[in-house]
């Protein structure tokens, strides 16, 4: 008799009628009118809902709607006197989760509301399974920075809204799929599938087969059996379109139908194929001038550009180099068992000074790189070279560390080629990798600093 039941009837005899049929089994409360339903849930916070369609002052709607609104979770089961389809579609559109149709025979009754706790108990199930992917996806590990602060704001009020579209903009590296992630991740409902499509990783030609799928016999060379494209795969959560300034204009027309019309047909296919996904796009491109070219739709863009989030640089975000470096730091040193835990004053001052061309990827990159090679508990400017002498550092307005001590180049640069390829045991591609750099750059500073035996 865990499970609470409110029952929002205006008719007295029917809320102790349900209320008799149900005391067996489930804690029962009562209201007699929409506005009384509203306080009694906010009190009370029950299990189930059992609501009228037919109240004084606010009707059944009214009520579905503002409880959704505030309480996404909530579990109503919508009670009507006539079995009037418009009534029930628009209540299973503004979230009920079924309807019973008076006089309520008591069986169908204890069954439905079964049916929508054990609902209930699979959503908080998913929720806990997906707790850790919203933690690690935080609004909060994004940065301090003003701008940033005002990007996560407007980003938190879309993240509750799967029918706006939201366009990141920003170069490249500057994390435009983390923030995608975290407004999926962060929304109050439960959200279903992330799926990523780089728009400009895929052949043109194979873009629309991709994104929405195709009948069995479509084209040369189709699946036997037809496939799902990536919108039906993110239904119920969000499509992530990356580098969207990428897709071929012949896409961008049925893009644009899909965010008007909620429905697309696979290749081949000639029935619509509902979905309900959130857009989210993202380009580092300036999509506007890509318009003004004719290689990207007015329409597409006005339709996209609903909530528009510009993501700056690192390099105009100096607050947030060294709360960025610790993140990572902390991270890494999780994931490879290390105890760095602090960041000399001179490499402080080589990540602030720095203009970061690849942004927080770099950044990322350069510690992830330097936790996995080195040992002890600071990182200092010497493990920084790993990005090149100043001089390497093209942007304008770069200015030289301070130095923790007087280094050589050159000596650290072999020293940490020296240490990739005692990690990898004299694996050259591997060293590579994480060095961060071509295998034959690698191999021509081998040879140059005489490690050929390493």
């Amino acid at each position: 008799m865990d499970s609470k039941i409110l029952i929002v009837d205006d008719d007295k005899s029917i809320r102790k009628g349900l209320s008799l049929a149900l005391d067996d089994k489930y804690r029962t409360i009562t209201a007699g009118d929409g506005l009384e339903a509203l306080r009694l849930f906010e009190n009370e916070r029950p299990d189930i809902v059992l609501l009228d369609v037919g109240l004084p002052e606010i009707d059944g709607a009214e009520v579905l709607k503002r409880l959704k609104r505030n309480h996404p979770d909530a579990s109503v089961i919508m009670v009507t006197a006539v079995e009037d389809i418009k009534t029930i579609v628009k209540a299973i559109k503004l979230g009920a989760y079924d309807y019973l149709v008076k006089p309520i025979n008591s069986q169908e009754l204890l069954l439905t509301i079964e049916h929508a706790l054990e609902n209930r108990g699979l959503k908080n199930q998913i929720r806990s399974i997906q707790q850790p992917r919203v933690d690690k996806y935080n609004f909060d590990l994004i940065g301090n920075n003003p701008r940033i602060k005002d990007i996560v704001q407007i980003a938190k009020k879309a993240s509750n809204s799967l029918d706006t579209p939201v366009l990141i903009t920003g170069e490249s590296g500057v994390g435009k799929g983390v923030l995608a992630k975290a407004t999926h991740y962060n929304s109050r409902e439960i959200p279903g599938p992330f799926v990523t499509v780089n728009c400009g990783a895929i052949a043109k030609d194979l873009v629309e087969s991709e994104l929405f799928g195709y009948e069995r016999g479509a084209f040369t060379g189709a699946r036997a059996d037809g496939k799902k494209g990536r919108f039906e795969e993110s239904d119920g959560g969000t499509l992530f379109l990356d580098e969207i300034g990428a897709m071929p204009l012949s896409a961008q027309v049925k893009l644009l139908a899909v965010l008007e019309d909620r429905a697309f047909y696979r290749i081949g296919g000639n029935r619509p194929v509902k979905v309900s996904a959130r857009i989210i796009a993202a380009t580092n491109i300036d999509l506007d001038q890509a318009v003004e070219r004719g290689e990207f739709r007015s329409d597409l863009f006005f339709r996209l550009n609903v909530v528009r989030l510009d993501l700056p640089p690192l390099r105009e975000r100096p607050e947030d180099i060294i709360l960025l470096t610790k993140h990572f730091m902390n991270q890494y040193n999780h994931k490879f068992s290390k105890n760095f835990n602090a960041i000399s004053p001179g490499a402080q001052t080589f990540l602030l000074d720095f203009q970061w061309p690849g942004n927080v990827r770099e950044l990322r990159n350069a510690v992830e790189r330097i936790i996995l090679i080195e040992t002890g508990d600071v990182l200092t400017l010497e493990h920084f070279h790993i990005l090149g002498p100043p001089k390497e550092n093209k942007t304008a307005g770069f200015k030289p560390a301070t130095a923790d001590n007087d280094l050589d180049y050159n000596e650290v640069t072999k020293s940490l080629i020296g240490k990739a390829m005692k990690i990898t045991r004299g694996n050259v591609s591997e060293a590579a990798r994480l060095m961060n750099m071509p295998s034959h750059k690698l191999r021509y500073r081998i040879k140059k600093y005489g490690l050929i035996n390493q």
